[in-house]
């Protein structure tokens, strides 16, 4: 009886604290508001927002999708911040289509975030070419120049 009211209690407070860990979007807004009077714009708060809750990402970009509300420029580095954050371009679509934003829009910023990465992305060093053994201008044989 004890191990079945400790195992009641164990998983109650799994659920009590998986519901708390949830982004809503009520305190989404309220930390959007607080956000944008020290100066942050939207895209920069739901990066952070998405980066300190990776489980939430995607409620965190659908509420900031909400809060742009049709403005194409914060629609755009919104979706933008996502990619940053790590988030998966399909499923960026499935959350933009959602709430109402033309596909072509996401799939210009997926496009253009994909180039911008690409030209400063760093990749590994190439291959070094083979081993030096002087530069072939002095006057003596081997290696060592009798100059």
């Amino acid at each position: 009886m004890l191990k079945q009211k400790l195992l009641a209690l164990a998983i109650s407070s799994l659920c009590i604290s998986g519901a708390y860990a949830e982004v809503n979007q009520e305190e989404f807004t309220a930390g959007l508001v607080t956000a944008s009077a020290e100066g942050n714009s939207p895209a920069q708060y739901a990066l952070a927002q998405m980066q300190n809750n990776p489980a939430d990402s995607a409620d965190i970009l659908g509420f900031a999708l909400i809060a742009a509300d049709s403005d194409m420029a914060i629609v755009k580095s919104v979706l933008a911040a996502a990619l940053e954050s790590g988030m998966d371009p399909d499923e960026i679509l499935a959350i933009a289509l959602a709430n109402g934003i033309d596909p072509s829009i996401v799939s210009e910023v997926i496009e253009e975030t994909q180039t911008a990465a690409g030209a400063f992305a760093l990749g590994a060093a190439p291959t070094p070419g083979a081993l030096g053994l002087g530069g072939g201008s002095g006057g003596g044989g081997g290696t060592i120049s009798g100059n």
